[in-house]
């Protein structure tokens, strides 16, 4: 049984086909319901379950449902977000609502999502909660700084998590990709170059998955993983490069 949050598109959608194409029993959960349902619609037996979770109390609710209709939940995959460009020298200030929802949506969602559903999770024998971060949470991207601080501050989340739970029987995982072919980026004029396939992505990320790999960085992401140990001033350069 697998819940995953922003399952109506991109990289949500793409692992829940391949969970159920598996055979497991899957919920995505979203905003959207439409969208959610057109994901399930092609997959039956799927289910549908409408969240922000950018709300704790609707996260809190969600996590009562799950827990009475399918108490065997064992893996929860923390997938939703937001990406906005945010031009912070530009005239006069910023939308503080949009610059608050992006903060909301990709990473109290994610706190939401853990704090709410890890009690059903610690009750099984075994189980997983996969944050779902970025490469760009090592190198920003600065024409992207909210989404950029939010998958940084995803990663030191999950660090800080794993550490917490390794007495217990869940195992704490961060999926960290590269930029990826999704709608995610339906706000660029175009798909960022060398994007990463969305099938290619989803079956390396179930690779690492099956190996139960703590971290699995994929693609181009483990470039920028090692910029930000070794060279973070030349990852930055490498990542902002068309911007400069």
């Amino acid at each position: 049984m697998v819940l995953i949050t922003g399952g109506g598109a991109g990289i949500g959608a793409g692992l829940a086909a391949a969970f159920h194409a598996r055979g497991s029993q899957v919920i995505i959960a979203g905003h959207g319901q439409a969208r959610l349902e057109a994901v399930a619609a092609r997959h039956p037996g799927m289910q549908v379950e409408v969240v922000d979770v950018a709300d704790p109390q609707q996260v809190m609710a969600l996590a009562e449902r799950v827990g009475q209709r399918w108490p065997q939940l064992i893996t929860v995959i923390n997938n939703a977000g937001i990406q906005h460009l945010f031009d912070f020298a530009a005239p006069g200030p910023l939308d503080a609502a949009e610059l608050g929802r992006e903060v909301d949506v990709n990473l109290k969602g994610v706190v939401y999502i853990a704090n709410a559903f890890l009690p059903l999770l610690k009750a099984q024998p075994r189980s997983r909660l996969v944050n779902v971060g970025s490469g760009l949470g090592y190198v920003p991207l600065a024409a992207a700084p909210i989404y950029s601080s939010t998958k940084a501050a995803v990663h030191s989340f999950t660090i800080a998590l794993r550490r917490q739970l390794k007495g217990s029987t869940v195992q704490v995982v961060e999926l960290i990709p590269p930029v990826v072919v999704t709608d995610l980026h339906r706000n660029l004029n175009e798909i960022p170059p060398r994007a990463m396939e969305l099938d290619v992505f989803v079956a390396k990320t179930m690779a690492g998955l099956d190996k139960g790999r703590d971290e699995i960085v994929v693609g181009l992401a483990k470039a920028l993983q090692f910029f930000s140990r070794v060279a973070p001033g030349l990852g930055l350069k490498v990542v902002n490069q068309q911007a400069d």
